[in-house]
Protein backbone atom coordinates (compact mmCIF):
# COMPACT_ATOMS: atom_id res chain seq x y z
CA UNK A 1 0.00 0.00 0.00
CA UNK A 2 1.39 3.36 -1.01
CA UNK A 3 1.69 5.76 1.92
CA UNK A 4 1.19 9.45 1.26
CA UNK A 5 4.22 11.39 2.55
CA UNK A 6 3.85 14.01 5.26
CA UNK A 7 5.31 17.24 3.85
CA UNK A 8 6.15 20.33 5.90
CA UNK A 9 6.68 23.68 4.22
CA UNK A 10 8.81 26.18 6.16
CA UNK A 11 8.49 29.46 4.30
CA UNK A 12 8.12 33.02 5.63
CA UNK A 13 6.57 34.29 2.38
CA UNK A 14 2.90 33.36 2.89
CA UNK A 15 2.06 33.76 -0.79
CA UNK A 16 4.85 31.45 -1.95
CA UNK A 17 4.04 28.93 0.81
CA UNK A 18 0.41 28.88 -0.31
CA UNK A 19 1.41 28.37 -3.94
CA UNK A 20 3.61 25.44 -2.93
CA UNK A 21 0.93 23.93 -0.73
CA UNK A 22 -1.71 24.23 -3.46
CA UNK A 23 0.61 22.64 -6.03
CA UNK A 24 1.34 19.69 -3.75
CA UNK A 25 -2.33 19.17 -2.86
CA UNK A 26 -3.47 19.57 -6.49
CA UNK A 27 -0.99 16.89 -7.59
CA UNK A 28 -1.81 14.62 -4.63
CA UNK A 29 1.83 14.40 -3.61
CA UNK A 30 1.23 14.24 0.14
CA UNK A 31 -0.31 15.69 3.26
CA UNK A 32 0.91 19.23 3.84
CA UNK A 33 1.44 21.51 6.82
CA UNK A 34 3.12 24.88 6.54
CA UNK A 35 4.97 27.07 9.01
CA UNK A 36 5.95 30.71 8.59
CA UNK A 37 8.87 30.64 11.05
CA UNK A 38 11.68 28.28 11.91
CA UNK A 39 10.60 28.34 15.55
CA UNK A 40 7.02 27.27 14.72
CA UNK A 41 8.39 24.45 12.60
CA UNK A 42 10.80 23.28 15.31
CA UNK A 43 7.90 23.23 17.80
CA UNK A 44 6.14 20.77 15.45
CA UNK A 45 9.08 18.62 14.42
CA UNK A 46 7.87 15.93 16.83
CA UNK A 47 5.22 15.13 14.16
CA UNK A 48 8.08 13.66 12.12
CA UNK A 49 7.47 14.73 8.53
CA UNK A 50 8.87 12.66 5.68
CA UNK A 51 9.87 15.70 3.63
CA UNK A 52 10.61 19.31 4.58
CA UNK A 53 10.62 22.12 2.03
CA UNK A 54 12.81 24.61 3.86
CA UNK A 55 13.39 28.23 2.90
CA UNK A 56 16.99 29.34 3.30
CA UNK A 57 16.26 32.82 4.57
CA UNK A 58 13.72 32.79 7.42
CA UNK A 59 14.48 36.06 9.13
CA UNK A 60 15.61 35.11 12.64
CA UNK A 61 16.84 31.65 11.58
CA UNK A 62 18.72 30.37 8.56
CA UNK A 63 17.59 27.25 6.77
CA UNK A 64 20.98 25.58 7.12
CA UNK A 65 20.82 25.91 10.93
CA UNK A 66 17.36 24.31 10.94
CA UNK A 67 18.63 21.62 8.55
CA UNK A 68 21.39 20.71 11.04
CA UNK A 69 18.82 20.40 13.84
CA UNK A 70 16.51 18.26 11.72
CA UNK A 71 19.31 15.89 10.78
CA UNK A 72 20.50 15.63 14.40
CA UNK A 73 16.97 14.62 15.48
CA UNK A 74 16.12 12.33 12.56
CA UNK A 75 18.53 11.85 9.65
CA UNK A 76 15.79 10.06 7.66
CA UNK A 77 13.76 13.26 7.18
CA UNK A 78 14.51 14.49 3.67
CA UNK A 79 15.04 18.23 3.36
CA UNK A 80 14.82 20.24 0.17
CA UNK A 81 16.35 23.67 0.76
CA UNK A 82 14.72 26.52 -1.16
CA UNK A 83 16.28 29.88 -1.88
CA UNK A 84 15.55 32.91 -4.00
CA UNK A 85 19.31 33.37 -4.31
CA UNK A 86 21.44 31.55 -6.83
CA UNK A 87 24.48 31.14 -4.61
CA UNK A 88 26.66 28.08 -5.02
CA UNK A 89 27.95 28.46 -1.45
CA UNK A 90 24.44 27.99 0.00
CA UNK A 91 23.79 24.97 -2.22
CA UNK A 92 27.09 23.30 -1.27
CA UNK A 93 26.65 24.03 2.43
CA UNK A 94 23.10 22.65 2.47
CA UNK A 95 24.17 19.45 0.70
CA UNK A 96 27.14 19.13 3.05
CA UNK A 97 24.78 19.11 6.05
CA UNK A 98 22.46 16.52 4.58
CA UNK A 99 19.91 18.31 2.39
CA UNK A 100 18.42 16.03 -0.24
CA UNK A 101 18.66 18.85 -2.76
CA UNK A 102 18.79 22.61 -3.23
CA UNK A 103 16.21 24.37 -5.38
CA UNK A 104 16.41 27.95 -6.53
CA UNK A 105 13.03 29.71 -6.54
CA UNK A 106 12.66 30.39 -10.23
CA UNK A 107 10.27 29.55 -13.09
CA UNK A 108 11.20 25.85 -12.92
CA UNK A 109 11.15 25.43 -9.13
CA UNK A 110 7.68 23.89 -8.81
CA UNK A 111 8.35 21.25 -11.47
CA UNK A 112 11.66 20.40 -9.83
CA UNK A 113 10.11 20.25 -6.34
CA UNK A 114 7.31 17.97 -7.57
CA UNK A 115 9.84 15.63 -9.21
CA UNK A 116 11.96 15.55 -6.04
CA UNK A 117 8.94 14.80 -3.83
CA UNK A 118 7.96 11.92 -6.13
CA UNK A 119 11.52 10.54 -6.05
CA UNK A 120 11.73 10.75 -2.25
CA UNK A 121 8.28 9.15 -1.84
CA UNK A 122 9.26 6.27 -4.15
CA UNK A 123 12.54 5.74 -2.28
CA UNK A 124 10.77 5.79 1.11
CA UNK A 125 8.23 3.26 -0.22
CA UNK A 126 11.03 0.91 -1.31
CA UNK A 127 12.77 1.28 2.06
CA UNK A 128 9.50 0.49 3.91
CA UNK A 129 8.80 -2.55 1.73
CA UNK A 130 12.34 -3.79 2.37
CA UNK A 131 11.87 -3.32 6.13
CA UNK A 132 8.58 -5.22 6.04
CA UNK A 133 10.22 -8.02 4.06
CA UNK A 134 13.00 -8.31 6.64
CA UNK A 135 10.45 -8.49 9.48
CA UNK A 136 8.45 -11.17 7.61
CA UNK A 137 11.64 -13.14 7.00
CA UNK A 138 12.53 -13.04 10.72
CA UNK A 139 9.01 -14.14 11.71
CA UNK A 140 9.05 -16.96 9.15
CA UNK A 141 12.48 -18.17 10.26
CA UNK A 142 11.39 -18.07 13.90
CA UNK A 143 8.23 -20.06 13.15
CA UNK A 144 10.18 -22.70 11.21
CA UNK A 145 12.67 -22.97 14.09
CA UNK A 146 9.86 -23.41 16.62
CA UNK A 147 8.07 -26.01 14.49
CA UNK A 148 11.29 -27.98 13.96
CA UNK A 149 12.10 -27.79 17.68
CA UNK A 150 8.64 -29.14 18.55
CA UNK A 151 8.95 -31.92 15.96
CA UNK A 152 12.34 -32.96 17.34
CA UNK A 153 11.05 -32.80 20.93
CA UNK A 154 7.99 -34.93 20.03
CA UNK A 155 10.27 -37.69 18.68
CA UNK A 156 11.88 -38.20 22.09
Amino acid sequence: MKKSPKIFIVEDDAFYANLLKNEIVKNRLGKVESFSTGEAFMDNLFKMPDIVLLDHNLGSMEGVDILKKIKSINPNIQVILLSAQEKMRIAITSLKYGAYDYVEKNDFAFDRIKALIKRIAKFNQIVEEHRQFKVAKIVFTSLVTIILSIAIYMQF
